[in-house]
């Protein structure tokens, strides 16, 4: 087997077991809360820190756009996440296949897209329901796909602003 075959394979088994694993996670947990809870309702966990409080966010992430009318705002919003999709996409094929950090980063980012864009064509929204807070200091509501998407982002972060240019100095050195 050719060596770009291999790593393709290599970078699409990443892919598809993240995102399956993801969704599963995301929507296991989106149908549980939707069974177990009512719109709006709220459950402390942790006085002070952690709530249950079960949204449907129609807007972006962090409730943006949510205000503005419904008629063009979802298919705006699905237009964005499929267009993400396909970039994200677009940077995996390109990809090396010993970027293993970026590989993943971008698989997360991916499954946490296809995780959310499936209850926004669903259902008009997303539901979010993990409520996190140091008092009166309110993170906004978020679930396991936004999850993936943060976790993501902060690798994606690292790898392309610290590890990279480590490795390049690293690399430059060594000649």
């Amino acid at each position: 087997m050719r060596a770009s075959k291999k790593a393709n394979i290599v970078k699409y088994s990443i892919l598809l077991i993240i995102t399956a694993f993801v969704i599963v996670a995301d929507q296991v947990t989106k149908n549980y809360i939707d069974k177990s809870f009512r719109l709006e309702e709220m459950l402390t966990i942790i006085p002070n820190f952690l709530d249950i409080h079960y949204i449907l966010n129609t807007g972006a992430a962090f409730g943006i756009m949510s205000r503005l009318p419904g008629g063009m705002k979802i298919p705006f919003l699905i237009g964005v996440s499929i267009m993400a999709m396909l970039l994200i996409f677009y940077l995996l094929i390109k990809a090396k296949k010993d970027k293993i950090v970026y590989i993943v980063s971008l698989s997360l980012v991916f499954a946490g897209a296809v995780g959310n864009l499936i209850d926004r064509i669903m259902l008009g929204g997303v539901r979010d329901f993990i409520s996190m807070h140091i008092y009166r200091l309110h993170w906004p509501v978020f679930n396991v796909a936004d999850s993936a998407i943060t976790v993501g982002i902060v690798l994606l972060a690292y790898e392309l602003i610290i590890a990279e240019p480590k490795r390049e100095r690293e690399t430059e050195a060594g000649r």
